[in-house]
């Protein structure tokens, strides 16, 4: 597991700052070159929401909610889609701005795109990014044991504990490599390394994994094809 701070100190940050209502206030260059859809006049002045899709502009008023509660930065991640409709991974910090008269009447976000250093060329995820206590790492794929859907985002298990990701299980699964994860059921993907026995029970597949107690069920419509994986059909 990589400790993201030390990464994040190489790269310059895409900087925006904007009001409750989105409203976008000011930004840095950087921004132009990681939102290179929009035109400089549709990012200055136009509302942080229209950059990203519902899915996305949830996310992020949920994390501005978070804000308010907690009075800390947050950080989470995210995924844009660029021009060459390549997909970019951003970390993003979100901070409150105070006024003189100390009340929060703006906010900051700080992007970092690390793309490069969790994806490979072909966009293959080679870490994951996942949440612990305040901060994100980066978790290295032959660590993963399973991961399973948390809501919108998902869940990452490995011999020393589940951490979450801000990433969706089907954002996931886009760009894990199928040689050593396959996708058993629409709440779960396994790494196939760490499969420790195949059971059988009445007309249903489970798949019991190393240092995992409870056994993961595979669904009809994926168990034709995870068997013929496996050289058992």
């Amino acid at each position: 597991m990589e400790d993201l701070v030390s990464l994040l100190n190489t790269l310059e940050p895409g900087i925006v700052i904007f009001d409750k209502d989105y409203k976008i206030r000011h930004i840095n260059r950087i921004i132009l070159l990681l939102f290179s859809n929009f035109t400089s006049s549709q990012i200055i002045n136009g509302s942080l929401m229209d950059l990203h899709g519902r899915e996305t502009a949830e996310k992020i008023t949920h994390m501005l909610e978070l804000l308010d509660t907690s009075k800390r930065q947050i950080p989470f991640s995210i995924k844009i889609l660029s021009r060459d409709n390549r997909y970019k991974y951003l970390f993003i910090k979100l901070i409150s701005l105070l006024s003189k008269n100390l009340e929060e009447s703006l906010f900051c976000a700080l992007l970092y795109d690390i793309t490069p250093h969790i994806s490979d060329k072909t966009m293959h995820l080679l870490k994951i990014p996942i949440g612990v206590k305040n901060e994100i790492k980066l978790i290295d794929l032959e660590d993963v044991v399973f991961i399973e859907a948390d809501n919108v985002y998902s869940r990452v298990h490995t011999a020393s504990g589940n951490f979450f990701s801000g990433l969706s299980l089907g954002m996931l699964y886009d760009r894990l490599p199928r040689k050593y994860f396959f996708r058993i059921h629409r709440s779960y993907i396994i790494n196939l390394t760490r499969i420790n026995k195949v059971l059988k029970e009445g007309g249903a597949i489970y798949v019991s994994l190393q240092g995992i107690d409870e056994k993961l069920p595979v669904s009809r419509g994926k168990s034709k094809e995870f068997l013929k994986i496996l050289g058992l059909k």
